[in-house]
C-alpha cells in the first residue's frame, strides 16, 4: 500500500470513528454520490473541452513555448476551438493555448449535476 492509499484509509477510518452504523451508511452513500459526480464531471469536461488536456502531450519544446506564452497549436485549430468555446459561453484559450478561467469546469459540473438529478 503506497502513502496515498494509506492516507486515504486513515481519513476513511477517522471520518467514521464513533459513528453509528446508520450514520456510517449515510456517509458512505454521500461519498459515493460525490465520487460519481466528480467522475461524471471529469468525463463531461473531457468530452466538451478536450483542448484543455492538449498540453499533457506537449513535447519538451512545446512545453517551453507555452511557458514563454507561445501557443504551439496551429492557428486554425485554435480558432476552431475558441469558436466552439465561445458558443458554450466559455472564454477563449489564452495566448499560450491554455484556459484562463475555470468556467469550463463549472459548466461540466453543472451538466453532471443536471444529469444525475434529472433536472
Amino acid at each position: 500500500m503506497n502513502r496515498v492509499n494509506k492516507e486515504a484509509a486513515r481519513q476513511y477510518r477517522e471520518a467514521r470513528e464513533g459513528l453509528s452504523a446508520a450514520k456510517i451508511q449515510a456517509l458512505d452513500l454521500k461519498e459515493a454520490r460525490e465520487q460519481e459526480l466528480d467522475s461524471l464531471t471529469r468525463a463531461i469536461h473531457h468530452e466538451w473541452f478536450p483542448e484543455e488536456s492538449d498540453h499533457m502531450m506537449d513535447s519538451i519544446s512545446d512545453a517551453r513555448d507555452r511557458k514563454r506564452g507561445i501557443n504551439p497549436m496551429s492557428a486554425e485549430y485554435t480558432e476552431s476551438v475558441n469558436t466552439r468555446r465561445e458558443a458554450r459561453g466559455v472564454e477563449p484559450l489564452g495566448e499560450n493555448g491554455l484556459p484562463t478561467t475555470k468556467k469550463s469546469w463549472d459548466l461540466a459540473a453543472a451538466e453532471a449535476k443536471r444529469r444525475l438529478t434529472g433536472l
